[in-house]
């Protein structure tokens, strides 16, 4: 059985191949004679930066924290916590259109929040409305994008 030392380093080299492959990509996006609009390659060079940080931080974590655990059995993977989160998942796709954003992820948050035993309730309940409301202005008021407002549209 491997160790997930091992695992998180070979996990962390190919993901430094992937980021390399969309670098690349992202790098031979046109850009647009638009002032004060952001390119088309603006997003993906964000998720390539956050994605590029992850990695590395994977990296060191397998190159210089020891080995605490191995990877469990097939049969203790949480199939039914995986199916659970799924089925919150779309859910939430198919309510977002409706409740918007806001109201959409705090239900998403709170539901995988409890599905992953968090019990501390003011923390709970903290995270998963200020989490989609910072980002939801972030994505208005910085980014001037647009995201569902929803049945909350007189708030936003």
């Amino acid at each position: 059985m491997l160790s997930m030392k091992k695992r998180n380093l070979v996990a962390s080299l190919f993901l430094f191949l992937f980021c390399a492959g969309y670098a690349y990509t992202t790098y031979q996006l046109p850009t647009r004679a638009i002032e004060n609009s952001t390119q088309p390659s603006f997003f993906p060079w964000v998720i390539l930066v956050f994605l590029f940080i992850l990695t590395l931080s994977l990296l060191i974590q397998s190159l210089f924290y020891p080995n605490t655990d191995k990877v469990e059995d097939r049969k203790t993977l949480g199939v039914k916590i995986s199916a659970y989160a799924t089925i919150l998942s779309i859910s939430y796709l198919i309510f977002l259109p409706r409740l918007g954003f806001v109201l959409a992820n705090i239900l998403l948050f709170v539901g995988l929040m409890i599905l992953y035993k968090e019990r501390r309730i003011i923390f709970l309940l903290t995270c998963s409305i200020a989490m989609p409301t910072v980002i939801f202005l972030i994505f208005k008021k910085i980014f001037s994008i647009s995201l569902p407002v929803g049945i909350l549209g007189g708030l936003f």
